[in-house]
């Protein structure tokens, strides 16, 4: 079966004064999912690096990452001791695909534990 996993609705919206505007709807994205495996998973981060639980999905796929906290940001690293490469304040989400060298990422909270949404999809 093909397509298996479908990311859409997604609009983004930007207006502010004396900048010009933004409006985005892009189109679905129908992705084939090649194993059977998915995690999803909530797990609580503190602020001193953590590994990111992985699961039994395969390195890479697509992942959601969804801070839960209603106050903290988190960041996420590659790996330990790397640099963060994407923060998430409170409330806010992020999707993408992680490459297949991206192994074992790393998470830390900023001011207090947060707990951090992680699903993945086997692509």
């Amino acid at each position: 079966m093909a397509s298996e996993l479908v990311l859409s609705g997604l609009t983004i919206a930007f207006t502010k004064a004396n900048v010009p505007s933004v409006s985005l709807s892009p189109a679905s994205v129908s992705i084939t999912v090649s194993g059977n495996q998915i995690m999803d998973n909530v797990q609580a981060v503190g602020t001193s690096e953590e590994a990111i639980l992985m699961g039994d999905v395969a390195a890479g796929g697509v992942c959601f990452f969804m801070n839960m906290d209603a106050t903290n940001f988190v960041e996420l690293r590659s790996g330990t001791g790397a640099t963060d490469f994407i923060r998430l304040n409170a409330g806010e989400w992020c999707l993408f695909r992680m490459s297949a060298d991206a192994t074992a990422p790393f998470a830390i909270a900023d001011t207090a534990a947060v707990n951090l949404r992680c699903l993945r999809f086997d692509v």
